[in-house]
């Protein structure tokens, strides 16, 4: 948990500035009561507020926050009030105005008049007490009336029983330090004050102002304004701690704590129903509200990181990490228990870094190719295959066959040949007859296969893994987040909670709520423009869990 972490995250929302503002619950009364001053009867009895101090620090601007316009003039330099500016609101707090104090002498005069302290008078610059001062009446609708009134009749004792100041707001700068001349009104307004009760009627409010979000005062300064409004209150009353706010006119941020106040100076018969809007009403409004803004502002950080990758890197640390921190410290400090979280800061850390680790293995997809098989292959041809055989041919010849005599024939030459002659001779005939021819005869007895070398073949394909990418954050972000940003609240508002138990419930609710919308989420997060996801996911979510 750091600022630095929500530093960080600032710059991922340079586009909404205040989002990562911690949600105070003072501002957030502030802010109702400020609209229930403008609507609501509180004070049985009008209430006059008189508001006083030196030029430019921020009365006139206190002024318009509480009619919620701005009617009076505030130009931020001297004496930008030269009249006593008055108005009433619906809860019965009438609002004066006074000129500033510390610079022109006609002014600050009205001031003192108004106030019914003793003027300041310079013969050497011809600076005379005022006789009369204009009164500009400013109504809720922007009307102004202007009319003139004699110091005389405003100090009556008639006037002053209508109008004589029930609290007096002492509105101080603290950035312009606090300097002689305000001591010395500030002397002359105890003085002039104790001189008419023994009560007090000053409440000093430091209006801290601020420039493009950096505040002015120092800490030594406001220390020092303390301390010197400290020292001269007691020079008139010892036994009392004055009362002190800080405030910021121009938002209104503390007018809560300025009403607390003025509740104390004011006696019982006067509160009405003031008291009750401060202790209940408000209290639980606040409370209410910071817990309505707390999940709207995490809906829209957790929509924007849904459609970074979720190995951006935010400096030398993961985003998803840094935002993590940021949110916790954003919990934490918003529901106010920086002690509690303090006690298991390891645990802290240790869930941080497991939801980063979660997040990222389930947001990756490996990155494959195809890639060829192949196999040595011979490369052959069909050789023709010869074979030497012996062929019988057939010839057709002439013979001449002798033909022995037989039998009986035989016999009777063997007879006669003993007497030298032959009786039956043999016959010799011609005839035609077929004789066979061998020959040997080469012939073609088939094919054979050759291979006459080899070569790398294709025979098919297979998905080879390259590497690993990151994915969009998608519905698994908004989940973690959302469980983490809850989660931290829940703990810091239960008591004997266990952290990571906190964080599982929270995670769990959300997966009930959000189950269904997995598909819409993850279509619109790969799908659409980063701009156009973002604002259909606040919908969403807004619509879903609010």
């Amino acid at each position: 948990m750091s600022d630095q972490a929500i530093d960080t995250l600032k710059l991922i929302f340079q586009d909404q500035p205040g989002l990562l503002e911690i949600i105070q619950l003072g501002g957030i009364e502030s802010e109702q009561l400020l609209n229930t001053f403008r609507k609501q009867e509180l004070f049985t009895t009008p209430i006059n507020l008189y508001v006083t101090g030196r030029t430019g620090s921020g009365k006139t601007s206190l002024g318009n926050r509480l009619l919620n316009q701005s009617i009076m003039n505030s130009t931020g330099y001297q004496d930008c009030t030269d009249k006593v500016g008055f108005f009433k609101l619906a809860s019965n707090l009438c609002y004066f105005d006074l000129p500033g104090a510390g610079s022109d002498e006609e002014y600050e005069n009205i001031n003192r008049a108004a106030l019914l302290m003793d003027q300041r008078i310079d013969e050497d610059l011809g600076k005379a007490p005022v006789s009369s001062f204009e009164v500009a009446t400013y109504g809720n609708q922007g009307q102004i009336k202007e009319e003139g009134v004699e110091v005389s009749d405003w100090q009556s004792e008639k006037s002053q029983r209508t109008i004589a100041p029930d609290v007096i707001l002492y509105v101080i700068a603290p950035h312009t330090q606090f300097l002689r001349c305000d001591s010395q009104y500030l002397a002359s307004l105890l003085k002039s004050q104790k001189k008419r009760t023994d009560k007090n009627k000053a409440i000093f409010a430091l209006n801290i102002f601020q420039r493009e979000g950096r505040v002015l005062s120092t800490p030594q300064n406001i220390a020092d304004v303390r301390k010197k409004v400290t020292e001269i209150y007691q020079k008139h009353y010892p036994a009392e701690e004055p009362f002190i706010v800080e405030f910021n006119a121009l938002t209104g941020d503390g007018i809560n704590e300025i009403t607390s106040n003025i509740c104390k100076i004011l006696p019982k018969s006067k509160l009405g129903n003031i008291e009750q809007v401060l202790r209940d009403d408000l209290k639980q409004f606040a409370e209410r509200e910071r817990r309505d803004r707390y999940l709207k502002n995490l809906i829209r950080i957790v929509s924007r990181l849904a459609t970074y990758k979720v190995d951006q890197k935010a400096g030398d640390r993961d985003l998803i990490q840094t935002a993590t921190s940021a949110i916790v410290t954003y919990g934490v400090k918003t529901f106010q228990n920086l002690d509690k979280l303090e006690k298991i800061k390891s645990d802290i850390d240790l869930e941080i870094n497991l939801i980063t680790a979660k997040l990222k293995e389930e947001r990756q997809r490996l990155i494959t190719i195809n890639e060829n098989k192949t196999e040595s292959k011979d490369i052959t041809r069909e050789v023709p295959k010869f074979e030497e055989v012996t062929v019988t041919d057939w010839i057709v010849v002439n013979e001449v066959r002798v033909k022995s005599v037989s039998g009986l024939k035989k016999f009777t030459n063997i007879i006669t040949g003993f007497f030298g002659i032959k009786f039956f001779d043999d016959k010799f005939i011609n005839e035609t007859v077929r004789k066979p021819i061998e020959r040997i005869e080469t012939r073609l007895a088939g094919y054979e296969t050759e291979v006459i070398g080899t070569i790398e073949a294709v025979v098919g394909q297979v998905e080879k893994v390259i590497g690993q990418e990151y994915l969009k954050g998608g519905y698994s972000v908004i989940k973690s987040l959302l469980a983490i940003g809850l989660g931290t609240q829940a703990y810091c508002n239960e008591e004997n909670a266990n952290f990571q138990s906190c964080v599982d419930r929270a995670e769990a609710r959300l997966e009930h709520c959000l189950n269904s919308l997995q598909s819409k989420i993850e279509y619109w997060v790969d799908t659409e423009d980063a701009r156009t996801a973002e604002h259909n996911l606040i919908q969403l979510l807004e619509t879903t869990l609010s």
